[in-house]
C-alpha cells in the first residue's frame, strides 16, 4: 500500500493546475491517469463532484484504486470512455485536459463540443503544439483568461485557462495574430518571467533542425530550411522585442 506522503504528493504542474480549479465545482478531469489531481482537490475540501476520465483499461484501473483507497468513491468517479464521451451535457462546470500534445486536446474538445455547453472553464495543458489549443479556443468563443509557465526538470509546459467570452488580445496587435497565438498572448502581455528562456529554446530547438537540413540536398530540404530561416528571423524578433520592453 502507498504511503499517505506519496499519495498526494503533486508535480509542480499539477499544484499550478489545481490553483486554476475555482472552489466547489463539478470537475471533469480528461486523461486523469492516477486522479492524484482530483483527490487532491478534494482532500482540501474543495470540490464539489468530480469525474475522471480514461480511454485505457490500465490507468482507469489505477485511477478507480487511488480513488477507493483515498475513501473518494462517492466524491470522485472514474470512468472509461473517449474525451468527453464520459460526461454528459451540464454535468460538469470545469473541464481539465492535460498532458497531452495540443493536436490532440484540440481534437477532444471538438468531438465533445456539445457537452461543453454550461461549461465555466476550460484548463489545459498542452506538451507540446499550444497554438492549435489556442486557435480552437479562439474559434469556439472561448477566450484566455490565465496563461503561465511552469518549468519541471528541464521542460517548459504551458498551462492555458479559457472560459467563454469573446477572444481578442492586445499582443494580436503588437506580434500580428497568429504570433501572438504561438508565443501566448497573456504570457506576452504579463511578461511571464519564464517567456524569454521559452522563447530561447524555441529558436535553439529550430536552428538545430536547421543544421540536421544542410546534410539535405533535395529541393525539400533547401525549401524547409528557407522556412525555418523565415521562422527564425521572426522568433528572434519576437525575443528582441521582449527584451527591449523588459529593459
Amino acid at each position: 500500500m502507498e504511503s499517505s506522503i506519496k499519495l498526494w504528493q503533486l508535480s509542480e504542474r499539477l499544484k499550478t493546475i489545481a490553483s486554476f480549479i475555482p472552489d466547489h465545482k463539478r470537475v471533469a478531469d480528461i486523461g486523469g491517469d492516477h486522479a492524484l489531481l482530483l483527490t487532491q482537490v478534494a482532500k482540501e475540501n474543495r470540490l464539489q463532484k468530480g469525474v475522471v476520465g480514461e480511454i485505457n483499461r490500465g490507468p482507469h484501473q489505477n485511477a478507480s484504486e487511488r480513488v477507493k483507497l483515498a475513501g473518494l468513491a462517492d466524491l470522485i468517479d472514474v470512468r472509461l470512455g473517449d474525451g468527453l464521451a464520459v460526461v454528459q451535457p451540464g454535468e460538469v462546470d470545469v473541464v481539465v485536459i492535460a498532458g497531452m500534445g495540443g493536436a490532440l486536446i484540440a481534437s477532444i474538445l471538438e468531438q465533445g463540443k456539445d457537452k461543453l455547453a454550461g461549461v465555466e472553464r476550460l484548463i489545459l495543458q498542452p506538451n507540446i503544439g499550444e497554438s492549435r489549443v489556442r486557435l480552437w479556443l479562439e474559434e469556439n468563443g472561448f477566450r484566455l483568461v490565465e496563461e503561465t509557465i511552469v518549468e519541471e526538470a528541464g521542460i517548459y509546459y504551458e498551462i492555458l485557462v479559457a472560459e467563454p467570452g469573446k477572444p481578442g488580445y492586445a499582443a494580436d496587435q503588437i506580434l500580428g495574430r497568429d504570433m501572438a497565438r504561438e508565443v501566448g498572448p497573456l504570457l506576452w502581455e504579463r511578461r511571464h518571467p519564464l517567456l524569454h528562456k521559452k522563447l530561447q529554446e524555441v529558436v535553439a530547438g529550430k536552428r538545430k533542425i536547421h543544421r540536421q537540413l544542410n546534410l539535405g540536398k533535395t529541393e525539400q530540404a533547401i525549401a524547409r530550411k528557407r522556412e525555418l530561416e523565415r521562422e527564425i528571423e521572426a522568433w528572434e524578433r519576437v525575443i528582441q522585442c521582449l527584451s527591449k520592453e523588459n529593459n
